[in-house]
């Protein structure tokens, strides 16, 4: 490496949500940082963007920053459905605040680089030198770093450079969405289709100048999603003819259980952490970042930098524990044995929607939420099914 390196206490690789967070508070820890990123913002992202209220208090811890009606729309008017038919509509308990990430990602980015992160968009690393500490960019710099903070997304080149791939193709998800022209205006409905697919679901979220349609499920399962994806948006009135439907992939359960190595760490959906049942990412992103950014500043300070992964991981156990019991929930949620009490319940349970919007708000966990279960029913429920859906499509199929 002939170019003079430049270095920094934080590296950030990925400048989405979790990125930022990263970067932010890696700032206001007194760190020096630098936030990378291939694309150039504001950059389009799939997602529905929908900010739950977990994700709200996330943004005002790590950014100060909170939704407004200039950059969010509101409503709390919601329906559940069912391969098409409405199940039930009803008025959420606190308003629902949707936003397109193409805004919300620039405006976090810009929150990190105020706060004095070093800016590095349009960048790619060519190479990983993890003896070195240092990230080669094609633009010919050298970063060197005391602590790696990997926020690439799911296809993360740096988790590939470490564990030799992204993720496991067998539980990876995958979605499809596309933008509706459609304004709508406050108060507009929202609607999540339960069983347009297996082991996933469909959403169709309003937007000021826009509905996000989409849907996602585990990649492996033999269900032809794109088909699965045009029979939902005609469902709800759209024509997959006339607009652009794009595709991408997402956790949906599968977290890395050692995210990193050393001094390098993953976050966000690198690390996949999304919750399977809500699809809830974004709090998750955030609160990642910030605890990496957390985990650094004690590592560095110590003068231990390769303690980083011991001390992130026991900042962010609360968030493995709480996909472990969605991954577990979720049995419930797609067993055959449980379909008619499910769909009963989604009809019908004020319970379960209640939990359904703590969970979103932050207000409950599902710790919380299994200790209403018997028991018994629980047993059932992780009796019935076990193992990962690849393992299960014969039944699924059946």
């Amino acid at each position: 490496m002939g170019e003079q390196a430049i270095p920094y206490d934080v590296v950030v690789v990925g400048a989405g949500p979790a990125g930022a967070a990263a970067a932010k508070r890696a700032r206001v820890l007194g760190l020096s940082v630098a936030i990378l990123d291939k694309a150039v913002f504001p950059r389009h992202k799939l997602c529905g963007a929908l900010l739950s209220g977990r994700g709200h208090k996330a943004m005002k811890a790590v950014f100060g920053l909170e939704p407004d009606r200039e950059h969010f729309l509101y409503s709390r008017e919601v329906a559940f459905k069912w391969d098409g038919e409405t199940l039930a509509e009803f008025t959420a308990p606190y308003d629902l605040t949707y936003t397109y990430r193409v805004d919300l990602d620039h405006r976090l980015l810009l929150e990190a680089i105020a706060a004095g992160a070093q800016d590095y968009q349009g960048v790619r690393v060519t190479e990983f030198d993890d003896k070195a500490n240092r990230v080669v960019l094609d633009s010919g710099a050298v970063l060197e770093y005391g602590v790696l903070i990997g926020a690439d997304g799911a296809a993360s080149p740096l988790a590939r450079h470490l564990f030799g791939r992204a993720f496991d193709p067998n539980k990876i998800g995958f979605a499809f969405e596309a933008e509706v022209p459609d304004p709508c205006a406050q108060d507009a409905l929202m609607s999540i289709d339960f069983r347009i697919v297996d082991w996933g679901y469909g959403w169709n979220f309003p937007k000021k100048d826009t509905r996000t349609i989409g849907l996602g499920s585990i990649k492996s399962l033999d269900q032809d999603l794109k088909a699965q994806m045009e029979r939902y948006m005609g469902f709800e009135g759209a024509d997959p003819e006339a607009v652009k439907i794009k595709g991408a992939h997402i956790p949906l359960g599968d977290y890395t259980k050692v995210p990193g190595r050393a001094n390098v760490l993953l976050v966000g959906d690198a690390a996949g952490m999304v919750d399977a049942i809500t699809g809830e990412g974004l709090a998750y992103a955030m609160e990642s970042g910030a605890e990496a950014a957390e985990a650094a500043s004690q590592a560095l300070k110590a003068g231990k930098p390769a303690q980083a992964l011991g001390l992130y991981r026991k900042r962010i156990g609360y968030i493995h524990a709480e996909l472990d019991k969605a991954n577990k929930l979720r049995h419930f949620q797609f067993s055959r044995a449980f379909t008619g009490v499910f769909k009963e319940k989604l009809a019908t349970s004020q319970n379960m929607r209640a939990a359904f919007f703590d969970l979103l708000a932050g207000d409950t966990t599902y710790g919380e939420i299994e200790k209403r279960i018997s028991k018994q029913l629980l047993g059932k429920i992780t009796g019935k099914m076990t193992g990962w859906p690849a393992r299960l499509a014969d039944k699924l199929r059946g």
